[in-house]
């Protein structure tokens, strides 16, 4: 018996050693493949069900960001599963039937204790990870809720807005979307728009392949830099971007790196005239998470305002609101920027709003 489970475990470790070979398409080394094969080698399965991923990240040594770009990899080629688990706010009991976010729906009725409550993306809603049982299946000792319990204690869950805003799962699960009509709370989000300043006359000067292949370039490293700071560009709209960001100080970072990006791509050109001059608008606050037009999106009056405030934009600069006032202290600190301070009027509000506007002063 001993020696057919010894069998069984062999062929079990080099299915996985061989499936995870498969992210060598995606950009991870092989020492990162090897703690991951590792990881899911390891001997304890309640490392393996329903799996924090911050517990992963410190098992594989890697920032938060690059262990769930890792999982959703992962997910992508079979190797795990996705689990939108949802906490209830009164008996703190976890609902595992979420197996999909089209399974997720605006209020959810906790299966324990049948209190009702809206699907908070923010606090109730978590994503946890699985290996997939079709590579390695796993005892019912796997399901340890006291040791789950532990492990959240320790290192905190993560959210499903968290995911919702990584780049690489919209990208590779550009169709993993709650139903129509449902919606997700979002308590708060930092909201991103750009845009081009002048663009019909970009197009008018240098005719209309040449302007959109720097547009093109231009949304490049909007993009990277939205990723490097862990956000996810929700979609574009004619020559502008809207991005979203579960952090503040993560969307004024990006920001500024933007602005700096444009800088040096504006080198390139003979005179000022030529250049493309970017306006970045930020706010934060609540909104939903919706699917529109078969895609996540974001809706609300956060999402609105935000739109206003990059309308105040002059370029050159970036504007945004009092809600991220916190990060107004790190931010002057950054050399070559001042900070200006204004109450605005914005379309469809009542009352005036208090914005900043970062300027370059070289």
């Amino acid at each position: 018996m001993l020696k057919l489970f010894n069998s069984s475990k062999h062929k079990t470790d080099n299915a996985i050693a061989s499936a995870v070979k498969s992210l060598n398409q995606y950009g991870f080394d092989t020492t990162e493949q090897e703690n991951f094969i590792n990881f899911l080698q390891i001997q304890d399965s309640r490392f393996l069900y329903h799996a924090n991923p911050r517990l992963i990240a410190n098992k594989l040594q890697l920032s938060e960001r690059k262990t769930l770009k890792l999982l959703v990899t992962a997910l992508k080629e079979g190797l795990v599963t996705l689990n939108w688990d949802i906490q209830c706010p009164k008996c703190r009991g976890i609902d595992f039937a979420a197996t999909q976010l089209g399974n997720l729906k605006t209020w959810h009725v906790c299966p324990v204790c049948q209190h009702k409550h809206e699907s908070d993306a923010d606090q109730q809603v978590r994503v946890t990870f699985s290996i997939d049982e079709r590579l390695r299946p796993l005892s019912k000792e796997a399901n340890d809720p006291i040791f789950r319990d532990q492990i959240d204690a320790l290192y905190g869950a993560v959210s499903g807005h968290r995911l919702l805003t990584l780049q690489m799962f919209r990208e590779l699960f550009p169709r993993e979307t709650i139903p129509p009509n449902e919606s997700l709370l979002i308590r708060q989000v930092t909201i991103l728009f750009t845009d081009l300043a002048g663009s019909t006359a970009l197009y008018s000067q240098k005719g209309d392949s040449h302007a959109y292949s720097l547009v093109r370039q231009h949304f490049d490293f909007l993009f990277e830099l939205v990723d490097l700071h862990n956000g996810a560009v929700i979609k574009t709209i004619g020559d502008a971007i809207m991005a979203t960001f579960t952090s503040p100080d993560d969307g004024l970072k990006a920001a500024i790196a933007m602005q700096a990006k444009m800088q040096d791509f504006n080198r390139r050109f003979e005179s000022p005239e030529q250049y493309l001059i970017l306006k970045v608008g930020v706010h934060s606050g609540p909104c939903i998470s919706v699917n529109l037009n078969d895609r996540s999106d974001y809706f609300g009056t956060t999402v609105n305002t935000a739109a206003r405030v990059q309308g105040l934009s002059e370029g050159n600069d970036i504007v945004f609101t009092s809600t991220l006032i916190t990060q107004v202290k790190a931010i002057k600190a950054i050399k070559h920027y001042i900070c200006e301070e204004s109450s605005e009027v914005l379309k469809g509000l009542s009352e005036p709003v208090t914005v900043f506007r970062l300027r370059a002063t070289k």
